[in-house]
């Protein structure tokens, strides 16, 4: 009697779900809307209300003591040009760095990453910070009919350069402020003052040459002046280096990867 041999069938591979990342970030995205400020009446949408608010409120204020901006006529424009870039970078670096201890119960699953985690965050604390801005804009070039023309290609580097900058440090504080308390206190003190060596209220070329040439090498008054450029073009920002800040940037975000992966989960005793 022969016997036959019957070969088996190769075992097939498990592919992974299409689109895996896109569904995960899409995920805690909405997560993250159902969550952030849930007890406020507004919800969500208080994120864009507030920032909006305020900058009004202070505009207001501080036009009251200075009558006339440093650039141009409208003081609101020129306020919201400082700020909100300034915010963007605040707002990004403060969710992106909070990012690994907001989803800590996540990081457990294997479908969901470090990656995954940030570019939620990131994309949504940028989207939003960026409608924010627009709506500003579009306000202001309405209420007081200045007819704006921004120059988009400026105005598109400063913008990035605001959201790449907070990604990058954000990314890097993601370890550092779980990892070290002491750390994450010095940090707050130090990030207070920060908006006034920033040029958002005035023109850190203004200041004493010995003190500009120190004050030039903050990164964040160099994206105000690069977005404050695009509606007022006779601005000169010859001292202003996009690939400097993208540099700080990608050096911070390279630095908080690597801790990321080596040392999160020792850090959030997961």
């Amino acid at each position: 009697m022969s016997h036959v041999k019957t070969a088996l069938p190769a075992p097939q591979k498990i592919k992974p779900p299409r689109f895996r990342m896109a569904r995960v970030v899409i995920a805690l995205i909405l997560r993250e809307t159902g969550s952030r400020d849930s007890r406020a009446s507004l919800g969500f949408l208080w994120n864009i209300v507030e920032p909006m608010a305020s900058t009004v409120i202070l505009s207001v204020f501080f036009s009251i003591i200075s009558l006339s901006p440093r650039l141009g006529t409208n003081f609101l424009l020129y306020y919201i040009t400082g700020v909100v870039p300034y915010h963007i970078y605040t707002a990004i670096c403060g969710k992106v760095g909070g990012s690994m201890r907001f989803s800590r119960n996540l990081l457990g699953f294997p479908s969901v990453t470090v990656i995954d985690v940030l570019a939620a965050r990131f994309l949504l604390t940028a989207l939003t910070d960026i409608c924010i801005f627009i709506l500003m804009i579009l306000a202001v070039d309405v209420y007081y009919a200045l007819h704006l023309a921004p120059d988009m290609a400026a105005l598109l580097t400063g913008l990035g350069m605001a959201m790449a900058l907070g990604l990058g440090i954000g990314t890097l504080n993601s370890v550092l402020f779980p990892a070290s308390p002491v750390y994450e206190s010095v940090w707050g003190v130090v990030m207070g003052p920060l908006m006034l060596v920033s040029g958002v209220m005035f023109h850190v070329e203004d200041m004493p040459a010995p003190i500009f040439d120190i004050l030039k090498w903050n990164p964040l008054a160099q994206i105000v002046s690069q977005t404050r450029h695009a509606f007022y073009p006779s601005y000169d920002i010859a001292w202003v280096s996009p690939a400097y800040v993208i540099l700080i940037a990608a050096i911070c975000f390279a630095l908080g990867l690597v801790g990321l992966y080596r040392y999160i989960f020792d850090v959030l005793d997961i």
